[in-house]
């Protein structure tokens, strides 16, 4: 099969490689269609294989490491134990696997597993492993596509998230810091949650135009205003309900910080792999009796099902964050314009 292997930092080759073999709980899918992510950008040009390795232990292979967590494929062989799934069925994973047995997959949530689970690597390739298929995959229903059902195996699951661990809701005022593909999906969760005000900030046009799409009220262009000065305004000098941080970076996780009010919630999903430590004011009104709430991508199969619910049932549709499509074998090609925030590109459709 082809596969895409990260050879050193910043640098990723299509390498032919033998098609993977299931263990014991594992299936094996085959890939329909595959994209890159923002974190992929951070594993590829921030974090070194050693790493790597660290964040899905036994994944690394002497050509490099295999890049890739957002998927979605057909199931080709089924591992020992597995009794969810069988050959040809459609199936998405989550990102982030848990063995479903530790403390934290009981009680917290499968994400941040401390019993075995992992980062899911090596799914931008012809065929990838899922471990612990059971609890961390689910079948696609009829009616959802492909290019739907992808974004809940990762950024569709974290931008909800922010906007639900926030614990934001009707008529709550939001604000967003960052239109990426994870902040766009987080705007899409405050209108589905059914939020009042929703504010949008960003300094690319094309971004800031799909954000009016998925259901921001008020965009704000960094580039040409002071964010921080006009959500202020907006809200009367009293800030906001929630403000969510989506890029991680030290200004606006800050930002954040000063443009929420008193009591209310800084809700970060940013990557800050390049900041080892973010700081915040304490003069601001709104540092008293503020909350911060940190989300990983909420994992496992329940929640897969539940995204996949909401895709079939409601009027959320995320498929427009699709500006381009490519081959898998364009992949190294793929990083290069996702890396250069070019073209308008957002999501990359990527097919065999």
């Amino acid at each position: 099969m082809q596969a895409c292997i990260k050879t050193e930092n910043g640098k990723v080759e299509m390498m032919d490689l033998p098609i993977p073999e299931p263990g014991e709980g594992e299936i094996v899918l085959k890939t329909t269609l595959a994209t890159v992510c923002g974190s992929d950008m951070h594993f590829l040009d921030e974090f070194p294989n050693q790493l790597l390795e660290g964040l899905a232990p036994g994944a690394g292979r002497p050509e490099g490491f295999p890049m890739g967590h957002e998927a979605v494929g057909t199931v080709h062989a089924v591992g020992a134990g597995v009794t969810r799934f069988q050959p040809g069925d459609r199936v998405i994973a989550s990102c982030l696997v848990g063995c479903g047995k530790c403390h934290e997959c009981m009680t917290v949530d499968h994400s941040v597993c401390s019993g075995g689970g992992h980062v899911l690597f090596g799914c931008q390739a012809e065929y990838y492993t899922v471990p612990y298929a059971d609890i961390n995959a689910a079948k696609v229903p009829e009616g959802v596509s492909d290019e739907a059902a992808l974004f809940a195996t990762d950024i569709m699951s974290t931008g909800f998230g922010a906007i639900e661990r926030a614990g934001a809701g009707f008529g709550d005022s939001v604000a967003i810091f960052a239109q990426g593909p994870l902040g766009l999906c987080a705007t899409a969760g405050a209108r589905a949650r059914g939020c009042g005000l929703i504010i949008a900030v960003d300094a690319v046009p094309e971004r800031l135009e799909m954000s009016k799409k998925l259901g921001a009220n008020v965009v704000i262009n960094a580039k040409e205003k002071d964010a921080v000065v006009e959500i202020m305004s907006l809200t009367n000098n009293l800030g906001v309900d929630v403000a969510v941080e989506a890029v991680g970076t030290q200004p606006t996780f800050e930002s954040c910080t000063r443009v929420v009010r008193r009591g209310g919630t800084v809700s970060s999903i940013g990557v800050y792999g390049l900041t080892p430590q973010v700081s915040m004011p304490t003069l601001s009104p709104s540092f008293l009796h503020r909350r911060i709430v940190t989300t990983l991508c909420p994992s496992g199969s329940e929640r897969l099902e539940h995204l996949l619910g909401l895709l079939q049932n409601s009027d959320v549709d995320l498929t427009p964050l699709f500006t381009h499509h490519m081959k898998l074998a364009d992949m190294p090609k793929a990083y290069d314009l996702f890396r250069s925030k070019t073209e308008g590109v957002l999501k990359i459709a990527i097919t065999p």
